[in-house]
């Protein structure tokens, strides 16, 4: 059976259909006027093509009136803005598609910070008809997310991602309101500074366990990757990721790669959500999400069901005691557990920046180092509680954060009521985006911001940062990954010497501003050399290690006792 039934989802069209509609089921087919033969004899070659012309038209049919509506919404759009405030100011685009073709795919966020210097603060850009106000400094996104944050707390629909690929169930995604409320209650519970404090036992041994690791590997992302998805899914869980080339952390990292490339394989639905009332043989994205959807809850639901069988604490076991849960759905519980394994993605691409910094800024490693030998010497591991007296190596920390943000567009805000800002114009339901290029290479802010200079941090302190978003909507699991960071290079810094990597006598060149393309931004894949900078270091690394607590379920007892 052949059919289908297109309904307008636009706000100034209420209901419009196209008919085409065409059943062939065991040769018989009903259409306009056309005599077919009785059930059990073929029918001619001439039937068969009058049929298969029908389709088609009506395919055309549909594809004509969508751009009709969008027209027609467009030209509304328009004649009911005319009498307001105007927009903020912004690069000119073409009707109906905007500023689509000015952007590029390859770093758009240099381009909106072009566009930035050359328009102000606040510019509006249209990705299709409608309008996106991209904030381009400090001053105006602390004033419209924080101070204004009960406006500009909610979120776009973001069709792909949001409808299909998590089926409304990601809580990073969810409009801001009550089921945004509770689930977010539920993580915060688990994810506050003052639980995030409580970590640190598992941080510690899975921080040596990485270190032991780069004696004799050079594959530092997969050592990145398998220390943030061990640590997240012994949290949620109650399990330890010991190989991250096997089990539960090799089918996250599938998942998430094909999350990731179905999320950047269909801006254009995004751009015009119209096209997700296609039917799903037109719109195969329809299709692809579900199944990542399903591939979603039978994995959460899997490690959901073992998680509650385990003996020891975790932040499954501590979700279902809470009273927020009482009124959630089960699956709706797996996933707000789930994603945040998922989210164990960007404490990887953040030390790959550190490293690529390490191996480009050698004169900073020394500086951080010389700080790291008189604080902690040589006889053991740097510890979070030796980071206040580390400011050097902290400013190292905070320079990676800004160098090269792993977000450079952020979480996308949603303003839920009309505003007025600067003389502008913001309309209600306008998607709001901070370009986090724009922010952390503002040069009234940071002087020589292409630079990596970590001292600017200790000459400034009190200069802002983006690293996890802005008001309501900042990232909650802020406290336990920016714990996750520190650690890390402050050990890595302390154990070894990083460098560029040579191969017959070549040396492997790096190009700091070759990043991935996408929601995420990490550096394209390059190579680094990882030597242990003294036997003693060594000595210290492998002992911690081999005396270090592995048994998870000693780990989670000591952490639930704090």
């Amino acid at each position: 059976m052949i059919q289908y039934v297109f309904m307008s989802c636009m706000g100034p069209v209420d209901a419009i259909y196209l008919i085409p509609h065409v059943v062939v089921e065991e040769h018989v087919v009903h259409a306009a006027n056309l005599s077919l033969p009785p059930p059990g004899k073929p029918i001619s070659s001439s039937q068969s093509r009058t049929c298969r012309a029908m389709f088609v038209q009506g395919k055309t049919a549909a594809l004509l009136a969508i751009f009709a509506i969008l027209a027609a919404a467009y030209v509304l759009r328009l004649r009911r803005s005319s009498s307001r405030l105007p927009l903020p100011p912004g690069p000119r685009g073409l009707p109906l598609i905007g500023n689509l073709r000015q952007i590029p795919s390859v770093n758009p966020w240099r381009t909106l910070r072009a566009w930035h210097l050359a328009y102000g603060p606040i510019i509006t850009v249209r990705y299709g008809p409608n309008p996106t106000i991209v904030l381009g400094s400090y001053a105006v996104t602390r004033e419209l997310l924080e101070k204004r944050g009960s406006i500009y707390s909610s979120r776009p629909r973001m069709v792909v991602v949001g409808d299909h690929v998590y089926g409304g169930r990601l809580t990073s995604l969810l409009p801001y309101g009550a089921r945004w409320r509770a689930q977010h209650r539920v993580q915060a519970s688990f994810l506050n500074v003052r639980a995030a404090q409580k970590y640190h036992p598992l941080q510690d041994v899975e921080s040596k366990q990485l270190l032991w690791e780069l004696l004799d590997s050079n594959d530092f992302p997969a050592v990145f990757t398998r220390y943030s998805a061990s640590l997240i899914f012994a949290l949620a869980y109650g399990t330890r990721i010991t190989d991250g080339a096997i089990g539960e952390s090799a089918d996250f990292t599938r998942l998430m790669e094909d999350i990731l490339r179905e999320v950047d394989g269909n801006p254009i639905v995004d751009a015009f959500p119209i096209l997700d009332c296609l039917p799903r043989f037109l719109a195969p994205w329809k299709t692809r999400g579900s199944r990542l959807y399903r591939r979603q809850v039978q994995t959460f639901e899997k490690n959901m069901e073992d998680a509650l069988k385990t003996s020891a604490w975790n932040w499954t076991k501590a979700a279902f005691n809470l009273k927020d849960a009482k009124h959630l759905e089960r699956e709706e519980m797996s996933f707000i557990v789930g994603v945040l394994h998922e989210a164990a993605h960007t404490v990887p691409m953040v030390l790959e920046v550190f490293v690529m910094a390490s191996v480009l800024h050698q004169d900073a490693v020394r500086q951080a180092q010389e700080e790291l030998d008189a604080v902690v010497g040589p006889g053991r591991l740097p510890t979070l509680n030796d980071m206040p007296d580390l400011p050097y190596v902290n400013a190292f920390i905070r320079e990676v954060f800004r160098w090269r943000p792993i977000t450079p567009g952020g979480m996308p805000h949603a303003v839920i009521q009309d505003d007025e800002y600067m003389g502008y114009r913001i309309p209600k339901g306008a998607t709001v985006v901070v370009n986090h290029w724009s922010l952390d290479l503002d040069g009234e802010l940071f002087d020589d911001p292409l630079e990596f200079k970590p001292e600017r941090w200790i000459t400034n302190p009190d200069v802002p940062e983006s690293v996890f978003g802005f008001g309501r909507r900042i990232c909650p699991g802020r406290h336990v990954g920016r714990n996750s960071v520190l650690l890390i290079i402050a050990r890595m810094l302390w154990s070894y010497h990083i460098g560029h990597n040579y191969e017959n006598g070549k040396k492997h060149e790096i190009d700091p501003w070759d990043m991935t393309q996408g929601p995420d931004s990490r550096p394209m894949p390059f190579k680094a050399s990882f030597r242990i900078r003294s036997p003693e270091h060594r000595e210290v690394v492998e002992r911690e290690w081999l005396d270090s607590e592995k048994d998870v379920d000693v780990l989670l007892e000591q952490i639930a006792s704090l």
